[in-house]
């Protein structure tokens, strides 16, 4: 009988252990963020529209509608024009979700009063996923762009 209750204890360790001992872990929105994005795409009037943003992956959809405001006026007191960044840029992986408490990524803006001068950063946008809301939103400078092949 004591040799079955520790087995039977030893295995729901072994299950809760499992994720920290490398076992994968799927990344996405928490209910809360979840929410907050299917209102979003809810307001879109358009259907064509509506169904074609249901089709982007979910590190797009988190970082369109969970980061990209707070995103805004970080890269405006870096120097951006308010509508002129994006969140990503043409190479893979741009966009990761980590976890339903960060997304991070590649992306670049036009320089404000420069018309041609973008500027790539990194960026890391820390969320609560209780709430769904932007806690931090780090960016990091990595440069000019290059223009073009």
């Amino acid at each position: 009988m004591n040799a079955m209750r520790c087995l039977c204890a030893g295995l729901g360790l072994l299950a809760m252990l499992r994720p920290a001992c490398g076992a994968p872990v799927v990344a996405g929105p928490s209910p809360a963020e979840r929410r907050i994005i299917d209102r979003q795409i809810s307001r879109i009037a358009d259907p064509a529209t509506r169904r074609a943003v249901q089709g982007q992956d979910m590190a797009w959809q988190m970082t369109t509608f969970l980061c990209e405001n707070a995103a805004r006026a970080v890269l405006v007191r870096m120097g951006s024009q308010p509508h002129r960044f994006f969140l990503q840029d043409a190479g893979p992986g741009s966009q990761v979700v980590a976890s339903a408490a960060l997304v991070s990524g590649r992306g670049q803006f036009l320089r404000a009063g420069n018309g041609i001068e973008w500027v790539g950063f990194t960026w890391a946008c820390h969320l609560d996923p209780a709430t769904g809301h932007v806690v931090r939103l780090d960016v990091t400078p990595t440069g000019p762009v290059q223009a073009g092949p």
